[in-house]
This record gives C-alpha cells, sequence and structure tokens, in this order.
C-alpha cells in the first residue's frame, strides 16, 4: 500500500490555511427531477484528459430524463476513474424543457516518481520500501503505466500497462504485465518441522476484454509462471526438481454499478471468474473458480446497508503451498485478523452498516497547484459483522468451523481516493482487538 500521496496531503495539511467548500455546493439552485430531458453535454477543466473518457463514465447523455439521483451518481462515476480531484455537474436551462450539463472537473497530476513505503497483507509486521514511476493518464486516455523497484519485505520488480481504449469507444481494452520477485512462504502446513523459506517467482500476462455499456465487462487472461523453492530438504513445489513452470488462462466476467469505487453507497459489484493452471497430465495441473458479491443499499436518514457473499474453490490435481487461499492476509475476519486459516478452498461473508458523520467536503489549498491543492474529507461510522473459513479437499465443510467477529468503527475518506479504517472487534468468544487498515473493507 502507498502511502506518499497520504504523507505528502497530511504534512502540507498542518502548514497551510484551507477554505471548506460542501461538494453539494452549485452555482445554480437544482432543477426538478423528471421535468426536463438532457440537451447537451458540455466538459470543461480537462485539459488532459480527453472528453471520451469521461463521457464513458455518464449515464445522462442527450435525450436522457434528468434526476438529481442520476446526477449524484455521474458525478461519483466520473471520480472513480481516479483522475480528478473534484467533479461537479450542474444543469443550465436550454430550450424550454431541456438543460445543457456542464461537467466541470479538477484533474490530479498524472505522473509521479515516488517513494515507496507500505505494508504487505495489511501486516504492519511486514513493511516494505522502493521506488517507482507512474503515469496515470497516459495520452490523456487514462492509460496506466508504472514500474516498480521495492525492497523489503517480499521484495520485486514490476512493470504493468493498462489501456482502456483501444478502440475509440472504450469497448475494448488490454492488459499486461511483467514482475519478478522473491515471496515469503505463507503455507502454514509448508512451515512445520523445517526453516521457513523464500519463494521466487517470474510471471508474465496479458488480459484482453470488452466492456459493453458502463457496468458489463467481460475479460480472457493467459500467461507463464515460474515459481522456484531451492535451498530446502524436501520439494515444495509439484515438480521433483523444486521448480514448477506452466501457463495459465484465465476467463471472468465483472458487474459493477457501484456510484463510487473507492467507498461505495449505492450499486452492486459482482465477479466471477475461472482460472486453469496448467496443462493437464504435467506437475501442475490445477482448476480454481472464484466468485464475489457486494451489495450497497441506501436506507432513510443517511444509513447505508452493505453486504458480501465470496469465495474461491480449487479442483483437479493436488495444490501447491504457493497456490492455496488464506485468510489472514489480503482477506480477513475482523476479530481475527492475525489469525491465519489455510486451505484449497474458502468462503467468507461480511456486512456493515454505514453513516456519513461528515459528508464529504472538499478543501482548496492555495498554496499549492490545483492538481494537488484540491482536497477531499468525509468521515463514517460503521458497525460490522464478518465471518469466514478455508478448508481443505479432503475436509467437510464444517458451519463450527467459520471464524466470526463484529464491532465498530470510523472511516476517513482522504485526498486521492485514499480511505483509512480504525476498527475495534470482537471474535465468537468476545476477545477484542483494534484494527488500523487502509482501503475500504470491500
Amino acid at each position: 500500500m502507498n502511502f506518499f500521496g497520504l504523507a505528502v496531503c497530511v504534512l502540507t495539511l498542518l502548514r497551510v490555511p484551507l477554505i471548506a467548500q460542501d461538494t453539494q455546493s452549485t452555482r445554480h439552485a437544482p432543477l426538478p427531477d423528471s421535468l426536463f430531458s438532457v440537451d447537451s453535454v458540455f466538459v470543461r477543466g480537462n485539459e488532459l484528459t480527453k472528453h471520451f473518457v469521461i463521457l464513458r463514465e455518464m449515464t445522462l447523455m442527450p435525450g436522457g430524463v434528468l434526476t438529481q439521483e442520476r446526477v449524484s451518481y455521474d458525478q461519483n462515476r466520473i471520480y472513480s476513474l481516479g483522475l480528478f480531484n473534484r467533479v461537479e455537474i450542474t444543469p443550465l436551462p436550454s430550450t424550454p424543457g431541456k438543460v445543457h450539463l456542464i461537467v466541470d472537473v479538477s484533474e490530479r497530476w498524472y505522473l509521479f516518481p515516488y517513494p515507496i513505503f507500505g505494508i504487505k497483507d495489511r501486516d504492519w509486521g511486514k513493511v516494505f520500501y522502493g521506488v517507482g514511476l507512474v503515469h496515470t493518464n497516459f495520452r490523456g486516455r487514462n492509460e496506466k503505466i508504472s514500474t516498480s523497484i521495492i525492497l523489503g519485505f517480499d521484495p520485486s520488480l514490476r512493470f504493468t500497462y493498462r489501456n482502456p481504449f483501444l478502440n475509440a469507444a472504450g469497448t475494448d481494452f488490454l492488459e499486461a504485465g511483467l514482475g519478478v520477485s522473491k515471496v515469503r512462504n505463507r503455507s502454514l502446513a509448508a512451515q512445520q518441522g523445517i526453516d521457513n523459506f523464500d519463494e521466487r517467482h517470474f510471471s508474465a500476462s496479458l488480459a484482453f476484454g470488452k466492456r459493453v455499456g458502463i457496468e458489463h465487462t467481460f475479460f480472457i487472461s493467459a500467461g507463464y509462471e515460474i515459481v522456484d523453492i531451492p535451498d530446502v530438504l524436501s520439494p515444495r513445489t509439484l515438480s521433483p526438481n523444486g521448480k514448477d513452470v506452466f501457463p495459465f488462462l484465465k476467463l471472468g466476467y465483472s458487474l459493477d454499478t457501484r456510484d463510487l469505487a473507492e467507498y461505495a453507497g449505492y450499486g452492486t459489484y459482482a465477479r466471477v471468474n475461472i482460472t486453469k493452471y496448467g496443462l493437464p497430465g504435467h506437475d501442475v495441473d490445477i482448476v480454481r473458480y472464484g466468485g464475489d458479491l457486494r451489495k450497497f443499499i441506501p436506507l432513510v436518514g443517511g444509513f447505508v446497508l452493505t453486504g458480501r457473499v465470496f469465495t474461491e474453490l480449487t479442483y483437479a490435481g493436488p495444490t501447491p503451498g504457493y497456490n492455496r487461499v488464506f485468510f489472514g492476509f489480503g482477506e480477513r475476519i475482523r476479530g481475527h485478523f492475525r489469525d491465519v486459516m489455510e486451505g484449497e478452498r474458502m468462503v467468507g461473508v461480511s456486512s456493515e452498516l454505514h453513516y456519513l458523520l461528515l459528508r464529504p467536503v472538499y478543501f482548496q489549498v492555495g498554496m499549492l497547484p490545483s492538481q494537488f491543492g484540491l482536497w477531499r474529507f468525509g468521515v463514517s461510522v460503521a458497525a460490522f459483522a464478518d465471518a469466514g473459513t478455508a478448508w481443505f479437499r479432503s475436509e467437510p465443510l464444517a458451519l463450527d468451523k467459520f471464524a466470526r467477529g463484529y464491532g465498530v468503527g470510523l472511516h476517513f475518506m482522504l485526498p486521492y481516493s485514499f480511505v483509512i479504517r480504525t476498527e475495534y472487534a470482537l471474535n465468537e468468544v468476545r476477545r477484542g482487538e483494534f484494527i488500523f487498515d487502509v482501503g475500504a473493507s470491500f
């Protein structure tokens, strides 16, 4: 997790004056719902970003019926691109019964040579650091190019590229990645009886996808991976020589109707995928099915009810330690936040009830350029409950093995799409723990 942008914001906040601006403020009185249709859409403030990148995220287009709900939804969808500090859509009357939509954006800076400092697997005992270079809006087309060198825990060298506009309509996209890393063994079973060990990984991948509308995405990804585990007493790979070399192929689909990706208040996210590792009859021959469903339901009084159900299921050949699934690393159960559960299959459920204590507001920092000087802050309080388990194929799925937890917390929405959570959780035997984490829980 990269804290460079957050550190800049906090340090600058301590020494420069701020001017607060409510996110709901507009220069013109809002027009009533359903009485007006959209005549035209104008975009302003995008010095680098192409117009079609912004328009691609909008549901309000010429001929559509104007509602305040759709205006708010489109503002959040455009903000979720991660290219802008602020997005504001203002309707202006044009001909009788019609309005012009003025989309005002304030662009973020897009080219960052940056130091890297963060934590791995949401564990503050696994610190990494390094240096990277990222262009978040190459050619003004929302293309992402990044390269990084990371030292400390799980050192790596990586290059990634994403182009969401292979065609002018923005329906076809491409992603590519290349990486070399040394990864500390996670498998609890593999740690028994010997000293822990490191895994050396090399991977290359290429993905193509199609986006249908603004909600549906289909993709296919193919790649090649090498896992080398040298200098151990017995092989920790499926290949007896200590090195697994295999291709992989992944097919997937996702549905995303969320208003704001970083901290949604409305909509649905769903993902299903199937991944084939290796080839039939070879050392590595695994099939994994994955699914993830998240729902965000606005309630009366500013409350939002959220829920998530997810699973990973492995079939076919034996599963090496480096390809198993875990709770206690990327996925966590609050109340068992630091407890590790290992298996070939996993299932989890989670629910939260949010309430906005401070609706996101903007602060203009007068001493900084516009790309850095417009900051967004909000605070939410949440009550939550989590449950989940991981198990091996030789074991039955048992309800009494589900780890469970519940609690409350404060969530802070910060500039540059950072979310920080401070929470207190209890498990099923009421053992408590404090949690400090980065990013929305789901």
